[in-house]
């Protein structure tokens, strides 16, 4: 079933990032509770190959607390809708690290919270 993924396609890769417009290394977007950001907004055919971010929280279970979601071609409803342990496999909202064909997450549970 994923045999393909490792075969050469006609296309081009885009990346999208918090990075630091000013130039510092503040690659961080605080997102309060009840607020919603807008991580990518793009147009035209394509496919997610890579999802990465870090998530900073305080409550044990920011993974069921923090809500992903994605909305194809302009739709009013999302059509991804998950809370973000869920989404990456992680549904009972314990931090761990573990590894599969197509998810893994890398979790370092013991690393102070950077404010």
């Amino acid at each position: 079933m994923l045999d393909h993924l490792s075969r050469l396609r006609d296309g081009h890769s885009r990346r999208v990032s918090s990075w630091d417009t000013t130039g510092r290394n503040h690659d961080a977007w605080r997102v309060e509770a009840g607020e919603a950001k807008v991580l990518a907004d793009l147009t035209g055919a394509g496919v997610i190959r890579h999802i990465w971010f870090t998530i900073g929280a305080v409550d044990p279970l920011y993974l069921r607390q923090c809500v992903l979601r994605m909305y194809w071609d302009g739709q009013s409803h999302p059509s991804v809708e998950a809370p973000v342990g869920d989404f990456f496999g992680v549904g009972h909202s314990k931090v761990a690290s573990y590894s599969c064909a197509v998810l893994n997450m890398s979790a370092n549970p013991g690393h102070p919270r950077d404010d």
